[in-house]
């Protein structure tokens, strides 16, 4: 009986050991294209991707933790084309533009914005910063830029171009499908247009699903020929967000992004602590670690401890972010003779000494725990890591070849 690759093809628990998301048929689909390669981000010259995604498609969410996770530098073409506009502007007599100003600039001469100047903003401000990974926002949010239909029509001429100087890695597409996209909106509460309000296109786009609609049609027609080109050279990696959480498409995100060797702050995302005394991580509970029971997961807490790990990890897929930590209380469970079995070959190394978790938080998580860290940081464990960024945690009372195999295996089987 089979349990992750079946479960993430077809979205199925096996009948009788796992009712973690029993009801549940949805997956992230990810398609990456055989030109991606993990050395092109890792090289010197290919430290660039791209990032698309139209309204509601998590975009702005994936960004923040990119920038949170990973410590990439982002290179928005919509801020850079706001911020170098003023310039093509005649001065205005109240002295600074504001916003209005600009949107309402681009109403009425769209010819101001051009790709070929746009590319060069980009490129200058990636030149600024050589060394560090770039996430750039190519094809900009303001409808009244995407519309512009002449601004998309030598697309493979000018990123061939910018490619000299500038080589991206890969592009990444977040998709999310027509039919989805409606049944977010229809599940918004509509707002109207405050009266009075004389801001070119009056309310936030987001918060209209007439204006939304229309911007998603702008930004699918606008993106064909970018795509085209990232997928004529199989650059290009699609993921399928229309009908699943954002915070469960990051996780499959970023674990596809850790194995490209992108230097994270603190070389963490994910942590994991086995226990078999939960009263020894009351602090951290009380903290609001969340606990995985595995008994209350699984049909049979008896069955192999390998089903059983492929179970929790089905679980830990469902609930989401990968920067959260996670407690795995194995009592009563298959897993806790799990020394009994033999290591399996893994690319796993033991942390050394023992540890305490602060060791292995990023800013991100700490910012979710207390600021006593009295409160739950006085317990010490040993671990595991793992190279997709990765760490296992053990309370002392696990035996160290529980904890040997058990890593073993559940590194392996979530790189399945």
């Amino acid at each position: 009986m089979g349990c992750v690759q079946g479960l993430r093809s077809k979205g199925q628990v096996p009948d009788g050991v796992g009712r973690a998301g029993k009801g549940r048929s949805v997956s992230v689909a990810i398609k990456v294209g055989t030109g991606v390669r993990k050395s092109r981000v890792h090289a010197t010259n290919r430290k660039i991707f791209c990032v698309f995604g139209g309204p509601k498609s998590g975009k702005g969410q994936l960004i923040e933790e990119l920038v949170e996770s990973f410590g990439v530098k982002v290179v928005s073409a919509e801020s850079l084309i706001l911020s170098a506009l003023p310039k093509k502007l005649p001065p205005s007599p109240e002295g600074k533009l504001d916003t209005a100003s600009l949107i309402q600039a681009l109403r009425s001469k769209p010819e101001l914005v051009t790709l070929e100047w746009i590319f060069e903003l980009v490129k200058n401000e990636v030149l600024r910063y050589p060394d560090t990974v770039h996430v750039i926002d190519l094809l900009p949010n303001s409808k009244y830029i995407l519309r512009n239909n002449n601004l998309f029509t030598n697309v493979s001429e000018l990123l061939t171009k910018f490619e000299e100087t500038c080589p991206v890695a890969f592009a990444m597409y977040l998709y999310i499908d027509r039919e989805n996209l409606n049944k977010q909106l229809d599940n918004t509460t509509q707002l109207k247009t405050p009266e009075g309000c004389t801001a070119p296109g009056g309310i936030n786009d987001e918060a209209d699903s007439a204006a939304t609609k229309r911007r998603h049609e702008y930004f699918e027609e606008a993106l064909k020929p970018v795509n085209n080109y990232f997928r004529s050279s199989d650059r290009l990696i699609e993921v399928d967000v229309s009908a699943v959480t954002r915070e469960r498409a990051w996780f499959k995100i970023v674990r596809m992004l850790a194995s490209f060797d992108l230097s994270e702050r603190q070389n963490n995302n994910l942590i994991v602590i086995f226990v078999i005394d939960v009263s020894l991580v009351q602090g951290l509970i009380e903290s609001g670690v969340r606990v995985i029971k595995l008994i209350d997961i699984v049909d049979q807490p008896s069955a192999d401890f390998e089903l059983l790990l492929e179970c929790l990890i089905y679980q830990i897929s469902e609930l989401g972010c990968p920067n959260i930590c996670y407690i795995v209380d194995i009592k009563g469970s298959s897993l806790e003779s799990a020394g009994e079995k033999a290591p399996q070959p893994s690319l796993v190394y033991a942390l050394g000494d023992t540890c305490r978790l602060s060791d292995h938080l990023n800013k991100y998580q700490l910012n979710m725990l207390p600021e006593d860290r009295k409160r739950w940081d006085g317990l010490s464990f040993t671990g595991y890591k793992a190279p997709n960024n990765m760490t296992l945690l053990y309370t002392d009372n696990i035996p160290g070849r529980a904890a040997e195999v058990i890593s073993t295996t559940y590194c392996n089987k979530e790189a399945n």
